[in-house]
């Protein structure tokens, strides 16, 4: 029998997401697709059916002595839901995608679903209707790579024969209950490993040897808890327009990042700090026993610096630093404590989150996150695929979010935001499209 029981890492991420939504929604836009869509939901479900991280769903441990398992879903049961839009026209769309994305799926059922939006009009890049299928994922479930490896068994052609499905144990209760003294040890263990890790991280500071610890950014108006009334925006453009030979579409992403910003809060006359940072998610090196496999790094934006190659040399050069420092050794065994930690306690530390306690900095004043989504080869209902975005969550103090998601030649910058934070979304589009165009023709 095979079991697979939940990293701590992902546990965290699925009872957190009942204080802070954190589900991903991975877009993708299909051009000249059939108007069948009873034949697409038949397909879709047999597809689902041949990808494993389809076919799982969270079992709880009673009183949650110990950290979930994955088992199999009710597969009679499939989560597809078909949108049919009042008006089909791109704004009214997106509008219908943007009041998704404070849900969240119940990953004890399971922990995907998939929405479909057929007859769209005016998408980016399309001629004529489109299909769009969002597909929602318990980020507990999967990081943006492996979400993304679903989606594309999900629309491609390239779905692997049935496997063997992982079983929930008997008496889990018991087990985590008997299991608790040993995970306890493991604890203690790998905290004392972690002071003696802090402190040859001081040592190695101190020499000049490892990087300090990153100063976080002033909160600025936008770092404020958003409310239901989201908002997104999406900026597709030719590959070849953000990237050059030296640099990445991310980095030139946050290049256009640190002119729109700025800007932004000048227009509405309110204070820019000195520093204006963004966490971006960088994969961890290795493998990992945890699904989500990345951590979040802040970077400063370099919004001062007036020419586009200096300030992207130095966002790529932030970049690396904090990917570096993240993976030094020292660093890693500090976080080993988290690790070890039995679920208990990592549950009662959840629910002992406060929602309402605002720290003094941030780690960034916004999010990017970049995910390539492969080639452009999926197809759905007959439809081929021409754009694909994402949105990151927001939370209490973090009230505008980046995606930064390529397929094929198309690259998609999307915005994601509320109308608490960000009443004039239009506007800041409007300035991040201009300030891409502007750093596109810096960079040729």
């Amino acid at each position: 029998m095979t079991i697979e029981q939940m990293a701590p890492r992902d546990a965290q991420m699925y009872w957190m997401s009942t204080k802070i939504p954190n589900d991903q929604f991975l877009l993708f836009c299909f051009d000249s697709p059939s108007e069948d869509v009873a034949a697409v939901c038949e397909t879709v479900a047999e597809r689902a059916t041949r990808i494993a991280d389809l076919r799982v769903r969270a079992v709880d441990v009673p009183g949650h002595l110990d950290y979930p398992y994955w088992g199999p879903r009710d597969e009679s049961q499939m989560p597809v839901t078909v949108h049919r839009l009042p008006d089909s026209g791109w704004p009214q769309f997106r509008s219908a995608i943007a009041a998704l994305l404070p849900s969240t799926v119940d990953i004890r059922e399971s922990p995907w679903h998939l929405h479909l939006f057929p007859g769209v009009l005016g998408a980016p890049r399309t001629a004529g209707t489109a299909l769009v299928a969002v597909l929602q994922v318990s980020h507990a479930l999967a990081d943006g790579r492996r979400a993304t490896a679903a989606a594309r068994a999900l629309f491609g052609d390239g779905v692997s024969e049935k496997g063997p499905l992982p079983q929930v144990p008997a008496r889990a209760a018991l087990r985590g209950l008997m299991g608790f003294p040993a995970k306890l040890g493991q604890l203690l263990g790998a905290s004392r490993g972690g002071y003696v890790a802090y402190r040859r991280q001081q040592e190695l500071v101190a020499a000049g040897e490892l990087e300090p610890e990153p100063q976080g950014f002033p909160l600025i108006s936008l770092n404020t808890r958003p409310d239901d009334r989201r908002e997104i925006r999406l900026i597709v453009r030719p590959r070849d327009e953000l990237r050059a030979d030296d640099v990445s579409v991310t980095v030139a992403v946050m290049a256009a990042i640190g002119t729109a910003l700025p800007r932004y809060l000048r227009h509405h006359g309110q204070w820019v700090p000195e520093r204006l940072g963004a966490e971006v998610t960088v994969a961890d090196a290795g493998e990992s026993l945890a699904r989500n496999n990345f951590r979040n790094v802040g970077v400063d934006l370099c919004w001062d610096e007036p020419d586009v190659r200096t300030r992207a040399r130095r966002i790529a050069d932030g970049i690396e630093r904090r990917r570096l420092r993240a993976a030094h050794p020292v660093l890693v065994a500090q976080r080993a404590g988290g690790a070890a930690l039995p679920a208990p306690m990592m549950w009662a530390g959840v629910n002992a989150f406060n929602l309402d306690l605002m720290p003094p900095t941030v780690a960034g004043n916004t999010v990017v996150s970049s995910v390539v989504r492969g080639a452009a080869d999926l197809t759905l209902g007959g439809g081929r695929v021409v754009f694909t975005a994402g949105f990151p969550a927001l939370s209490p103090v973090m009230g505008l979010t980046h995606g930064v998601h390529g397929i094929g030649d198309a690259v998609t910058v999307s915005v994601h935001t509320s109308a608490a934070v960000m009443p004039d979304a239009d506007h800041y589009q409007d300035l991040l499209a201009d300030a891409l165009t502007e750093v596109s023709r810096q960079l040729r």
